[in-house]
């Protein structure tokens, strides 16, 4: 008499990790799309709040700085700020991170347009 063992076969086990292989591959790119929004998000943001200190820096002095350090920048780890031009009627900005080859530019007043910003105070990442 054959007794009859349950189980899954081999070739049961392996059409399943080859399925799971398959969708794997196809989510692995997506979520390191998502991690770089979230990096140029985080980037917008930084400049965002330097171009506040940088009003509030304009209030009190008349004029825009290069100064990073007297602006109170705080950027996200991974973030460099590179403030181009800061005069007494405009100034601009580039923002950079290693782990995505896009940069984010701002510019207000008459300073030189940067990068692709176009439009006097309106952040740009390309």
């Amino acid at each position: 008499m054959m007794s009859k063992t349950r189980g899954f076969t081999f070739v049961e086990m392996l059409v399943v990790m080859i399925v799971i292989g398959i969708l794997a591959a196809l989510a692995i790119p997506k979520l390191q799309n998502s991690k770089s929004k979230g990096v140029v998000a985080a980037m917008t943001s930084d400049l965002r709040a330097i171009a506040e200190e940088q009003e509030a820096y304009y209030f009190q002095n008349r004029t825009y700085t290069t100064n990073l350090a007297a602006l109170n920048a705080n950027p996200t780890t991974g973030n460099t700020i590179v403030i181009n031009e800061g005069t007494a009627s405009g100034w601009s900005g580039t923002l950079s991170n290693g782990t995505v080859s896009q940069k984010c530019y701002v510019f207000t007043g008459t300073a030189a347009p940067v990068g692709t910003a176009t439009k006097d105070g309106v952040i740009d990442c390309s």
